[in-house]
């Protein structure tokens, strides 16, 4: 009987534990509920952003703010201009949420650890006055090099179909070696290089689905294999900032600067060197190199990809955007920084691509520091708050006739400035946004001057371009061939 009881208690304990967990705030039981079966419904069917629009557009589009009890909280999904604008210019009241506070000890937190995106206050000051200088000065002759040797692999193939996502990936990543760190990945020539091999595996490692859905596995169950690749990869960084710190030493950093030839490792780790403010630790060094190798390659390559496909299918912008380049450009093979300002025609496309398909389809998670008044809901302080970009974008509310191909709607830029997120707003503003414009530029006419780019009759993409799901928080299509025939002109 004492046994029964003691089973009695024990199982009421729990039921009122689990009931304070999912019960919901009194200030937000008014916000539509936004289903959590749907959500795990898209997980296992593995589908886009897009798909999820579809099943919540119609709460959104209404009401702009959704809840929805997702890994043990109630999380509010935001398209909702007012709040968005609020969100990205008040960071004292909505700062990000920490990977080491939402899932400490995780394989995620332990890769990413605190960095320039995941940082708060003072901590985030000091992560971007050490990275501010190297985003100020971008080596531009890596993109125009790296340029140069995607033709080179394109020449081996004419008038077939080429899988564009995985070609920009190559050049992105080795773009990014180069001008971050000074390592040449050398994806395009060798693809299954041990470097590459081991980026793309963590990349799929810190990309498993299941984890963020049921976070707690990761206790229950070492991810040996995946924490091995973690630190095979963790070595490689190391290495290369322990030798650049020794160059530091020896003036070869100071003399790279001057010439304008420093990576962006190289500006970070002079930028430590200063007596009179904090600086970076080798491992903070080694975190900021990996956001930078997820946010610098991962979304330029998709926004590439995107792009080529909206130019395939769409030949009479693709035209357009050609002729710009020769009437701009002559004989220069890449654009310098003053004709990229006269390529406004392609500047428009570029918006287009990034608002239909932006690089990441929701902003990293932020979270009430106080309780916070919206309409008629009291949100909680600790509340997680997801601001849904692609929603944003898609939205009939935002913008007119959202899932058409308009380039010609950033004109004369008269959409509200928050309708637009695609490198986030704010002081939070991506730091990366001129280097993923720049980059995106020059391939667009060194590619484009040289071929004419078509969809294969067959593509899966025939009818509307297919998104994957979101992997390690970028977006981006399933795998799209193009066919590049010669220009003869």
């Amino acid at each position: 009987m004492n046994f029964l009881i003691v089973i009695l208690v024990l199982i009421s304990f729990i039921a009122f534990r689990f009931y304070q967990k999912i019960r919901v705030p009194e200030g937000l039981k008014n916000v539509p509920t936004l289903s959590l079966l749907d959500l795990l419904i898209e997980m296992y069917n593995k589908v886009g952003p897009d798909k999820r629009w579809e099943d919540i557009r119609e709460i959104l589009e209404k009401e702009g703010i959704g809840r929805i009890w997702f890994n043990g909280r109630w999380i509010l999904i935001v398209t909702d201009l007012e709040l968005v604008k609020d969100v990205i210019t008040r960071t004292d009241l909505y700062p990000k949420a920490l990977l080491e506070e939402f899932f400490p000890g995780s394989l995620l937190a332990q890769y990413y650890g605190t960095n320039v995106v995941f940082s708060n206050g003072d901590d985030w000051k000091r992560h971007r006055r050490i990275a501010n200088p190297s985003f100020r000065n971008l080596p531009i002759y890596v993109f125009v090099e790296s340029a140069m040797k995607l033709l080179d692999v394109m020449e081996r193939v004419d008038n077939k179909p080429i899988e564009v996502k995985s070609l920009m990936h190559g050049l992105t990543l080795d773009v990014l070696g180069k001008s971050a760190f000074g390592f040449d990945f050398n994806n395009l020539e060798e693809p299954n290089n041990v470097y590459v091999t081991t980026f793309n595996e963590v990349m799929e490692e810190l990309g498993k689905q299941i984890y963020f859905l049921m976070s707690f596995l990761e206790y229950i169950i070492p991810r040996t294999k995946a924490i091995e690749k973690v630190e095979k990869l963790n070595n490689l960084y190391d290495r290369i900032v322990e030798k650049k710190s020794k160059s530091l030493k020896t003036g070869e950093i100071d003399k790279k600067i001057e010439n304008n030839s420093a990576d962006l490792l190289e500006h970070m780790i002079h930028a430590c060197n200063d007596p009179e403010n904090q600086t970076l630790t080798s491992e903070e060094l080694r975190h900021n190199l990996a956001i930078f190798m997820l946010a610098g390659h991962d979304t330029t390559a998709n926004s590439l990809t995107t792009i080529l496909y909206l130019l395939a299918v769409h030949k009479d912008v693709q035209k357009k955007v050609r002729d710009e380049i020769l009437h701009v450009l002559g004989d220069d093979l890449t654009p310098n920084s003053e004709q990229q300002k006269e390529l406004k025609y392609m500047n428009m496309v570029i918006n287009e691509n990034l608002r239909l398909y932006p690089p990441v389809a929701t902003l990293p998670r932020r979270f009430t520091s106080q309780e916070i008044k919206f309409r008629n809901y009291v949100i909680p302080a600790k509340t997680p708050i997801v601001l849904f970009i692609y929603g944003i974008h898609h939205s009939s509310k935002n913008w007119e006739d959202p899932e058409k191909f308009i380039p010609e709607r950033f004109e004369n830029e008269k959409h509200d400035h928050y309708a637009w997120l695609s490198f986030g707003g704010g002081n939070r503003l991506c730091l990366g946004i001129n280097f993923s414009l720049i980059e995106q530029r020059i391939m667009l006419c060194a590619i484009l001057r040289k071929y004419e780019v078509s969809l294969p009759a067959d593509s899966i993409h025939k009818d509307k371009l297919k998104l994957a799901p979101e992997c390690s928080g970028t977006m981006g299509p399933h795998p799209v061939p193009l066919i590049f025939k010669r220009r003869t002109e």
